[in-house]
Formats: structure tokens, sequence, C-alpha cells
């Protein structure tokens, strides 16, 4: 048959062609199979090697990408590839946050989710981050004028297409929704207009799930097809709903040790936390915890003005009587750094009365002044405390100890504490403060009060500098430059309770990167500890109600990390036993 000559790009079939058989559009058999495996072993990858994905492969799945269908061709996918570890890593913080923030939804389930791996975002060579830019308003996109969503919806066929490319290349594909857009716009400058849809974490997979990873977990099971089409009209039923580069983890350590977890006599991901501790730690350090951990208990005091305010039960002398019976190994923190062998160095960074015996006297001023009058501390008193708590830290680790416990003293510092998390963060003091060393009703509401009016003389929302200086404390500051040494160093940091995670959060404000290097010992009776946590994105090993302070929690977790990494040297492998491991 002739044809009539047909331009390039244009349809060159004929209405007697497409009529005599339509199906002619088909594929090959064998073509169409593979379409349909492609859609059918799509998963949702949440464990990746670290091996880069190569150029001219990431090029191909970019533009499936790019040739998603889009409503009058509008095109509004924006792709921002995310390749530098540190702002993945600031990335993993905000996911790790939304998680612990909610789990406490999922009531009965909240364990089971927590057990969920819901990212992989650091370990992950690449990021992409789908964006729907919806453009000006005043421009009229054909078929968009009755349903103005049809960007969005445009952009997510953007993305199952680069999922679907990206599949039939072998490369993992994780979709990351646990973060608040308005915290990925600002970290990223995404422009107003524009709304970020998708993370989307991509590698050679970790994994090879023959199933949906939730339905392997037992969290839900794909619906029957039957349960989700209806003809014609609407049918209601009683169905189911549908359900710093060179600073960062050492991915390949890390997944040495998921490797062994997975390899020894045992469930796979029966030891729960405890495996997620044995791969933080080998990206932190390169190597599990040992089973024999001597740890640096590093123990700042200080006095606080606003006690003036009656923020607290005790005066100003009860935070020198304790740092000096801790010194003297009498206290609870001084007992359990004896009997585990640890290092502990207590500090006067801040001290109203002189420095007692047996304290490191590295005084930088004799307490804060009171905020509600003005600032607590001035910005060189902000820097001197940093460098001080810098200095211990470096000491320690060059003692050779194998983790930093940090602890701190001071008398009214619960309300310095969540003064700090509230300027850094926005938080309510309704939430933030709690009762502390046990103050009655009457003193809590005195205490939140003086939050509240801390706040409404310097602000919220403060760059941590200004935070700290307006409402910071002498050993709060001093903790904050030993977590920056300590993690610069590589060396875990394992935090004790409200005070040391709110120090902390204010070092990932300094460095991100401070994040991947720091644990949880214990959550505490203080309420505000939580959302300093949360903050964080760190969910905490023990939960026994502790509201001692000067690193007594993380002393008490010591033994549980040091008792993981001998399960983790010491049992056999499936292999070693001569079994062939669980089916």
């Amino acid at each position: 048959m002739l044809r009539p000559p047909t331009p390039s790009g244009f349809d060159a079939s004929r209405a007697a062609e497409r009529a005599a058989d339509p199906t002619g559009w088909r594929y090959p058999d064998a073509v169409r199979d593979a379409v349909h495996q492609v859609i059918a072993e799509r998963r949702d990858i949440r464990r990746f090697r670290p091996d880069p994905v190569p150029a001219n492969v990431l090029q191909r799945i970019l533009e499936a990408a790019h040739r998603a269908p889009s409503v009058g061709l509008m095109q509004p996918w924006r792709l921002i590839l995310v390749r530098d570890v540190a702002t993945r890593m600031e990335v993993r913080r905000l996911t790790q946050r939304e998680r612990l923030r909610q789990a406490d939804r999922f009531d009965a389930q909240a364990g089971q989710f927590l057990d969920q791996k819901i990212e992989g975002v650091v370990e992950a060579p690449l990021g992409v981050v789908v964006c729907c830019d919806h453009g000006d308003p005043g421009v009229e996109i054909l078929g968009r004028g009755t349903i103005p969503e049809t960007d969005v919806y445009s952009t997510a066929c953007a993305i199952e297409n680069l999922w679907l490319a990206a599949r039939a290349e072998g490369v993992g594909v994780g979709w990351v929704s646990f973060y608040r857009p308005a915290d990925l716009r600002e970290l990223l400058g995404i422009p107003a207009r524009v709304e970020p849809l998708a993370y989307l974490c991509l590698g050679w997979p970790d994994e090879r799930p023959v199933r949906p990873g939730l339905e392997s977990a037992g969290w839900g099971a794909r619906l029957p097809l039957a349960d989700v089409v209806m003809e014609e009209r609407w049918r209601d039923d009683d169905a189911a709903p549908l359900l710093d580069a060179a600073r960062g983890p050492n991915r390949i350590a890390a997944i040495a040790a998921r490797d062994r977890s997975d390899q020894l006599i045992k469930p796979a991901g029966s030891l729960g936390a405890l495996e997620a501790l044995i791969e933080r730690w080998a990206a932190i350090t390169g190597a599990a915890p040992p089973p024999a951990l001597r740890a640096g208990v590093l123990v700042c005091a200080a006095d606080h003005g606003h006690i003036i305010h009656g923020t607290s039960l005790f005066d100003r002398d009860v935070s020198t009587q304790v740092a000096a019976a801790t010194a003297r190994s009498e206290s609870a923190a001084g007992v359990l750094a004896r009997q585990g062998g640890h290092t502990l160095l207590v500090a006067d960074v801040g001290l109203a009365r002189p420095t007692p015996p047996g304290v490191r006297d590295l005084k930088v001023a004799a307490g804060t002044a009171d905020f509600l009058a003005g600032p607590a501390l001035s910005p060189g008193q902000v820097d001197a405390a940093l460098q001080a708590g810098a200095d211990l830290a470096a000491e320690l680790a060059d003692d050779g100890v194998g983790c930093l416990a940090v602890g701190e003293i001071g008398i009214g510092n619960t309300t310095t504490a969540a003064a700090l998390l509230c300027a850094l963060t926005g938080a309510d003091p309704a939430a933030a403060v709690g009762r502390g060393t046990g103050v009655d009703a009457a003193g809590l509401q005195r205490k939140r009060a003086v939050v509240r009016d801390a706040l409404e003389r310097h602000g919220a929302g403060l760059h941590v500098r200004e935070a700290l200086a307006a409402v910071g404390g002498l050993e709060l500051v001093a903790l904050t430059g030993a977590v920056l040494e300590a993690t610069h160093r590589r060396l875990p940091v394992l935090l004790d309770g409200y005070a040391t995670a709110v120090a902390a959060l204010a070092a990932t404000r300094l460095d991100p990167a401070v994040a991947e290097g720091v644990l949880a010992s214990h959550r505490s009776a203080e309420q505000g500890h939580r959302l300093a946590l949360d903050e964080l994105g760190l969910e905490p090993l023990l939960d026994l109600r502790l509201r001692l302070g000067e690193a007594s929690g993380a002393l008490l977790a010591l033994p549980l990390i040091a008792a993981a990494g001998a399960l983790h040297r010491e049992m056999a492998t499936f292999a070693e036993a001569g079994v062939s491991g669980p089916r």
C-alpha cells in the first residue's frame, strides 16, 4: 500500500489499518509482559547500597519522569537532585522527628510502627525532590480551569514514571512522607509558588522484596480489585479503606553491621531497636559497640539567674554541693561511673559559689544573668562556654574513651532548657515546661509564666547563638560545645536528660551533621524532654521516668549498648552453625 508522506513526529498510521486491526498498537507479548512485570514488582525501597548510580542510568530515569503526561502540556514537575550528605542528614533529622511525633497516632500499633524502617535518606546516594510548580495563577492552562489540581496530578504521574523506569533499571526508589513540607521548603530554598510533593531516595537496593514492605510486616494487605472497582456509579459498602560530607555517617560500616545482623542465628529484625543501635554506632565509629565500653562522662555545672523568680525549690548552694558530691563519686552518676570503670570529669563552667575540690574550674561567670531583665549571657560568654565544652570533650577523647556520656548539674536548669527549646523551635511553654525537681502546681505555673515572659522579651525561633545568649545556661552552652567537638571526632555522644537533649539540639543548629553522632539514653519524666528528642529525631533506649540528671540515665544505658555489641560480635551466623537459616 502506498502511503502519503508523513512529517516526522506525526502519526503514520491510517484509518483503514486501524479499523482492520484495532490491537495493532499493542506491544509484542514479551514486551507487554515486561511492562506489567515492572508495575507488579515496583517496591518502596528503604535499604540502599552506597554505590553511586551511573550517570547514564540516572539520565534515563529522569527522562522517563519528564515524559509523564500533563494536562495542557503544562509540565509542572521540577526535580531537585540532592547529593550533598549534609543536606540529606538534615532531611533525615526532619523525618526522624516526624516519625516519633506520629507514633502515638497508631495506639496499639505504635510499637509496630516504630519497628518499620521509613526512610533511607542518608544511605541512598541520591535524593530527588519532586516539586509541582503551580506557576502564575493568571495564566490559563488548557484543561485546568475546572480542576486546578491537575498540575499536582500531572506531577504525580512524573513520580510514577520515574519509579517504574528505576525498577526496570534495577534501581531502588523510596518515597519519604515523614516530614513537614514547610521544613523541606525552607531547607532547600523552594519558593512559595512551588509545592514539594515527594522526597524520593534513589540508589541500588540493599533488599529485593517480593512483596510490599508493610504487607510483609503484617501492617496491611492489598485489597481485592473488586473492592475498589465500581460500575457506573459510586457504591457504599463496608470495605476497608486503602491504606559535611566527610563527617557524614560511615555507610560502608553501617551496611556491614546490618549485613552481619541479617546473618546471625535469629529471625530478621528480632533484636529490634538494638539492631538500629548497632548500625547507627557503626555509622559513627566504623565498628559495632565493643563488648566492654569505657565512656568519658562529662558533667558540666552552672547556676541560673532566673531562680530569683521562684523557678526552683532549691537555692544555688545546692548546685555546688551536688557537683562536689559527684566529683567524690557519692552521687548516682559518681557511683555508676565508678562501678562501670568510666572516666568521670565534673567541670564548673558557671557555679555561683567557689569551685569545690575535685571539680575542674573553668568558670566563665558566676551563673547567668536573669533573662527576664536582659540576656542571660553575653556573646563573649557564649563563645567561652562553647570552647570550654569543646576542650573538655577533646581531653576525654584523647584519653581513648569509647564514647562521651554527657550530663549537667544546675538548680533551675529545666526552666532554662525549656526556654531554650522554645526559643529554638517555637514550642509552647505549656508543653515544654515541666515540674523539674518536683515543684507543685503553683510552682509549675510560675515556671511557665517565667518562660513566657522571657520569650516575649527575647522572641522565639531565634538563631542558635542568639537563643543561647538570650535564655541559655552556661552548662548547656558548654555541653553544646562538647557535643560539637565529640561528633566532629566521630566519638558517639550519649545524651542524658532534658537539658542535654536541648544542648544537642543547639549543636545540630550550629552543625546539622551533629545529629548523626548522638544517641538518646533515656526519656525522662520531664515533659519537654520528649519534644526535644522528637526535634532531634531520636528514639530513647530506656524509659525509666528518671528526673535525676548528672548523666545518670546515660550511665544506665551504657551496659545495654555494650551488651548489644557483644551480641553482634559473639553470636554465631547461620553459616557458622551449619544451618540454612530461617525460611
